[in-house]
């Protein structure tokens, strides 16, 4: 923003061809430049108006050239200095130009020394945080084969894992959570409450499933509502696999539903959601209408509506739907006419 300011400054001293004042931020824009191509801005909004700075540059370059270009011409057509001021020694400008100084180097070095430490703290919270993700999904994989030994292994790891990142990293720098912490905690509720709803066929509240997490803090309420939304995913799997036992999955479809319906009929009261939890929405509605359908059509089994039977081993399909002696005898009959 400091690099726009001087370039609008410099477009106004243009107009009365102030060629030292634009020279002079034209320095400060390009040292500013060369300090901050020493940062590690990464994908970020920093990064962006980074690249801003570059335009800058180029634009007050453009300028000084042709002020300098207009002064040059308006003194060879009056065959003296503008104004009647006399152009200043190259030596006298050197020595001026010397003791301006636009940019305090020392402050950006302060700013990259802190700005470095806070990125070694990033990368070291991307990394760990990592493994809590593995652990909580490795986690869910296991609950569904029914390893609820091997889920409670893996979901202790991930909050020891997630109480050891807290206390070195995200205490002291409370930032880092919504990143890549943050989708792990997210990864990791999920986790616990499909736990809890396949072994106590409940949907666990917050207080609940913080005391079952085992965690020396608290989760947030983008935390919980986030990994309680992706715990609906799950469950549609479940009620999805369920129904392939037929008129006897009634009930657990319906467990499913009345899951997946109180946490949609939930999030339906709330005054506002977060940007990234009103994304899965949408995903949600899906896993509803599709458990609704599975319903729709366990009642029909349920109901004699709809008959599935496999064929017996060996026999023909085409004959098991009562059409294979019919065509049979039309097809006699077509030759002997």
């Amino acid at each position: 923003d400091a690099a726009r300011e001087l370039e609008r400054f410099a477009v106004n001293r243009g107009k009365v061809l102030d060629l030292r004042s634009i020279q002079i931020c034209l320095g400060a824009v390009q040292s500013l430049e060369q300090a901050l191509m020493q940062f590690d801005f990464r994908n970020s909004e920093v990064r962006r108006r980074f690249d801003g700075i570059k335009y800058a540059v180029k634009k007050l370059e453009t300028l000084a050239y042709e002020v300098d270009l207009a002064k040059k011409r308006a003194a060879a057509a009056s065959g003296a200095a503008i104004d009647g001021q006399t152009e200043e020694p190259p030596a006298k400008r050197a020595k001026v130009e010397g003791e301006a100084t636009a940019i305090d180097i020392k402050i950006l070095q302060g700013i990259k020394e802190r700005y470095d430490h806070f990125d070694r703290l990033r990368e070291q919270t991307y990394k760990r945080s990592r493994d809590v993700l593995k652990n909580a999904k490795n986690a869910i994989f296991a609950l569904q084969r029914d390893d609820f030994k091997k889920a409670d292994t893996m979901l202790s790891q991930c909050a020891k894992d997630a109480g050891s990142i807290f206390k070195e990293i995200i205490a002291r720098s409370p930032s880092l959570r919504s990143g890549a912490f943050g989708a792990a905690l997210e990864e990791l509720v999920e986790a616990l409450g499909y736990r809890a709803f396949r072994r106590e066929k409940r949907l666990l509240g917050r207080s609940d499933l913080q005391e079952a997490s085992g965690l020396p803090f608290s989760f947030t309420l983008p935390e919980y509502l986030g990994g309680v939304m992706d715990l609906t995913g799950e469950v549609g799997r479940l009620a999805v696999r369920s129904a392939s036992r037929g008129r006897a999955a009634c009930g657990d479809v319906e467990r499913c539903l009345a899951c997946v319906d109180t946490v949609y009929s939930g999030l339906q009261e709330l005054p506002h959601l977060p940007a990234t939890l009103g994304k899965k929405m949408a995903t949600l509605k899906v896993t509803l209408t599709k458990i609704e359908g599975i319903l729709y059509e366990l009642a029909l089994l349920s109901q004699g509506g709809l008959s599935v039977r496999a064929p017996a081993p060996g026999a023909d399909p085409d004959w098991q739907q009562g059409g294979g002696k019919g065509d049979g005898k039309g097809g006699d009959g077509d030759d002997d006419a």
